[in-house]
């Protein structure tokens, strides 16, 4: 799904939003385990007041309800996925719905549970970062954890009749989502892990002693050091994928504008 026409900046990231929670809400696999994730910790939710930060159509909101909390802040600051979510849960007393950067909120009472869905493909590429801001302690994050998974593998076994090895190799470091249905394949280290409270940490590996011409990552999202559900499994998050072109990489993420965060990926001599 993409915008065709030309838009204002602000605009764009509006609709772009909307469009990125078409997807998020298509994806059921990662709703059901998120939802299981919740019922999990229901012990915690009932009678608790919570918050589901970003909380696009509302959909976790009603699941904290349906565990019993005590109230839940619902916090959205798109527009018009905030209309959506108000037309959702205007019939619920005990929502507080909130048009709002969740950097600027500042609930009037503790939070003990904060549901988030902040994880780019690259793990730290979208708003996690946001959690780092936060104006309040929430006792409780769901999910608390994430890692960037890499793994390599070889272009017999991912490329095909229209990627071949020949084109494929012409990506030589560009991260290029999709483009593979591998999703099967399994990663060997953590590049990165994030952990709420903790933040993000950075751990290229050394590929030396490994075999393989194709670099994939992916997205595992965790909680406790317990995957909860990962690219591939949710078709919300992509593989991505480069040529390899040396054995070691430097991976970076930078703060671009507002919300924006940009990957910087480069093999080094």
């Amino acid at each position: 799904m993409d915008i065709v026409n030309r838009l204002s900046p602000r605009r764009f990231r509006t609709y772009d939003d909307l469009l990125a929670f078409i997807s998020i809400y298509d994806d059921r696999h990662r709703t059901a385990a998120y939802r299981r994730l919740l019922r999990r910790f229901h012990h915690r939710i009932r009678n608790a007041v919570c918050m589901e930060a970003g909380c696009g159509l509302g959909i976790f909101t009603e699941e904290l309800l349906r565990l019993g909390a005590r109230k839940v802040y619902a916090v959205e600051r798109n527009r018009l996925l905030y209309e959506l979510a108000r037309n959702r849960l205007q019939r619920y007393a005990r929502v507080e719905l909130i048009h709002a950067d969740v950097r600027t909120v500042c609930p009037s009472e503790p939070i003990a549970v904060l549901v988030h869905d902040f994880y780019g493909m690259m793990l730290y590429d979208e708003e996690l970062w946001v959690l780092e801001e936060l104006p309040f302690r929430p006792e409780l994050v769901l999910p608390n954890e994430g890692a960037l998974v890499a793994g390599l593998t070889t272009t017999a076994a991912v490329c095909d009749r229209t990627v071949t090895p020949q084109l494929f190799r012409l990506f030589a470091g560009v991260l290029v989502s999709g483009l593979f249905d591998a999703e099967h394949l399994i990663g060997c280290w953590d590049v990165a892990h994030w952990r709420f409270g903790e933040g993000l940490r950075l751990s290229p590996p050394e590929l030396s002693s490994y075999d393989g011409d194709v670099l994939f990552f992916y997205l595992s999202v965790r909680h406790d050091g317990e995957e909860i559900c990962r690219a591939g499994h949710c078709s919300n998050w992509a593989y991505v994928w480069t040529p390899r072109c040396g054995d070691r990489f430097h991976l970076e993420f930078r703060r671009r504008g507002e919300y924006g965060t940009e990957v910087l990926f480069r093999w080094l001599a």
